[in-house]
């Protein structure tokens, strides 16, 4: 349930705007499967009285309570949000932050996105950890369960770590083969394990997860994750950028605030040379999740758009950020590797190839040639800092 947001601004006449981002914001939840969220009209009964988050929590069946406050002044607007177990009355995560939008309507819609993306990382964890102690799980549990792994995963990438996810997703579909969001989210941990690699290259492995993907979108077309791994499929395997970014675009038209797409998205960008869109959107996944599990992700892609403009000093700021967040497949260095050569940071670049060759030995200009993007002048700066040509 989302509590009716305060105003704290000062003004009645601006209650209105919290009243709108709590609509919205119960809205947004509401996409998050397989949840239950009372009705804002319901949730507006709520404003202005003193509220008992284990009382409402037993009279409305309610695990978790979201309340918060606005404070709007002119275009900029401060926000507070936490959430609440219902059931203990503990608060489990709170998060503030700050913007300024001048448009009123993109302000609100910015607010909220942020919002959901923060909750929906909290609220998958927190289930996740009350539903280890169920003795009989169902599919949506170890579904939940996955989740909260594969955002672990994503933050420092392992083979075991991947495995993990992989697994459990395994046992939800073992209960319900036809839960979607199971094999959405397994095909990602596939298709991502194999593009890193943590995974050596298997294309049974890779038809596997374009074969899940497309049956999650069949048996539930708004299975949003579903789109996204079917656009990076495209981008990676089928080399299908154009095909791949017409399907982004297909689950950002379900819902636009779904932040995994922009980075499909940004991907087949990259694949068509479209860097600056490609950066755009990377931003735009960065503006409305700013803390999230990909953060690393959103760094060294970021940093291989700045290369693709030109902006080599850029690009190896976003790679170092990369690193710094714990992304560290080969990757990331033989891009640093060529942003430095770019610069005649000769040495530096020496070092960034040294630590690729640490996570790949085969670090030679046939074996990357299918892996990266092309990106001008990219290899030319590889050979650049000693990488052979086979």
């Amino acid at each position: 349930m989302v509590l009716p947001f305060a105003n704290l601004s000062g003004d009645p006449a601006q209650d209105y705007f919290a009243d709108g981002i709590t609509d919205n914001l119960t809205t947004e939840l509401s996409r998050i499967r397989p949840s239950f969220v009372i009705a804002h009209s319901t949730a507006m009964t709520y404003k202005g009285k003193p509220v008992d988050a284990k009382e409402i929590g037993k009279e409305l069946g309610v695990r978790y309570m979201l309340e918060g406050s606005v404070q709007r002044e002119g275009s900029q607007v401060r926000v507070n949000a936490q959430l609440i177990d219902a059931e203990t009355g503990a608060h489990l995560w709170a998060d503030r932050f700050e913007e300024d939008v001048a448009d009123l309507f993109k302000l609100q819609d910015l607010v909220v996105a942020r919002l959901a993306s923060s909750f929906h990382f909290e609220l998958i964890a927190a289930e996740a950890a009350r539903d280890v102690g169920v003795k009989s799980p169902d599919a949506i549990d170890f579904v939940m369960r996955g989740k909260a792994l594969w955002f672990q995963a994503i933050k420092r990438p392992s083979k075991e770590g991947f495995e993990a996810v992989i697994d459990i997703l395994g046992r939800a579909l073992a209960i319900d083969p036809n839960e979607a969001e199971a094999l959405a989210y397994q095909a990602q941990a596939y298709v991502i394990g194999l593009a890193i690699p943590v995974f050596p290259w298997d294309k049974g492995l890779a038809d596997k997860a374009l074969g899940e993907a497309d049956r999650a979108i069949a048996l539930e077309p708004n299975t949003q994750m579903a789109y996204h791994v079917k656009s990076m499929y495209l981008t990676f395997f089928g080399r299908r950028a154009d095909k791949a970014l017409r399907i982004a675009d297909e689950g950002l038209a379900i819902n636009p605030n779904y932040t995994p797409l922009f980075m499909s998205r940004q991907f087949a960008e990259m694949g068509l040379g479209q860097f600056g869109q490609a950066r755009s959107d990377i931003e735009e996944f960065m503006r409305l999740s700013p803390r999230d599990p990909g953060a690393g992700v959103a760094h060294q892609q970021l940093g291989f758009a700045e290369f693709g403009l030109g902006h080599f000093e850029a690009s190896a700021e976003e790679f170092s950020k990369a690193i710094d967040a714990g992304w560290r497949p080969f990757t990331i260095y033989v891009g640093l590797a060529a942003a430095y050569a770019a610069q005649n940071k000769t040495l530096d670049a020496k070092a960034a190839l040294d630590e690729a060759r640490k996570a790949d030995p085969n670090v030679t200009i046939k074996h990357m040639a299918g892996r990266f993007f092309d990106m001008p002048g990219f290899f030319e700066a590889l050979k650049k800092a000693g990488v052979p040509e086979e």
